[in-house]
């Protein structure tokens, strides 16, 4: 007596075969294994439906910097988990400016600083604790921490484009300015790493007070080290 076979399902393996499109016999996965299919939903639902989307803002302003950032952050977001525990991926960054600058017509400069993974955490500053979830969520469960001002190592800052106008009409007309990178998942923040953010004005009469922000998804994803 013969019996039919039926592959009900595909165990995962360390190589991949490349697909051809339109094979109806094979499911639709490229070299990677990714799962190729119509994407029906906004392109974040999936990723915060998961639960691990948090975002968080500074209590209390800062004057931006008058010269490059070196060892001092506008914000540090640290990753505290265990060497195999998730990474972040920064979604976006920035601050919101909430005193009017009627000094000159008002330019920041946001900069982002990812730490090395043999640097030393952030540290000292002011710890800020209003984790806000995308999904809802109550309480956060997590093992980041931000902090305020914090003192960082300078692994080099990177200086990024921001979504909409950097210039007023008016000198005094630039209150409530929101300076914000999309930066969405550009930077990887794995365990024992420091994400930091800092704003840079062009002179010190540019007293424009910064209250930074940080978006970010917590992910279980292997990674180089």
């Amino acid at each position: 007596m013969s019996l039919d076979a039926i592959v009900k399902g595909l165990v995962r393996r360390l190589t991949v075969p490349d697909y051809p499109d339109q094979d109806e016999q094979e499911p639709a996965l490229n070299n990677r294994g990714e799962l190729l299919i119509v994407q029906a939903l906004p392109d974040l639902t999936e990723i915060v439906r998961q639960g691990g989307s948090w975002q968080l803002s500074s209590t209390t302003g800062q004057a931006a910097l008058t010269a490059l950032p070196t060892t001092v952050s506008g914000l540090s977001l640290v990753n505290n988990e265990l060497g195999v525990g998730k990474c972040y991926a920064i979604e976006s960054f920035g601050s919101v400016e909430e005193v009017v600058d009627a000094t000159q017509t008002d330019v920041t400069g946001l900069f982002a600083m990812l730490n090395k993974s043999t640097s030393a955490k952030a540290s000292g500053g002011t710890a800020e604790t209003g984790f806000r979830s995308f999904s809802a969520r109550p309480n956060y469960g997590g093992a980041a921490t931000a902090l305020r001002g914090a003192t960082v190592v300078n692994d080099a800052w990177f200086p990024h484009q921001t979504t909409g106008a950097q210039m007023a009409a008016a000198a005094a007309g630039a209150n409530w300015k929101v300076n914000e990178c999309q930066a969405r998942g550009l930077y990887l923040v794995p365990p024992g790493v420091s994400f930091s953010v800092q704003a840079v004005k062009a002179a010190a009469a540019a007293a424009a007070q910064q209250f930074f922000f940080i978006r970010w998804h917590e992910v279980q994803l292997p990674f180089a080290t």
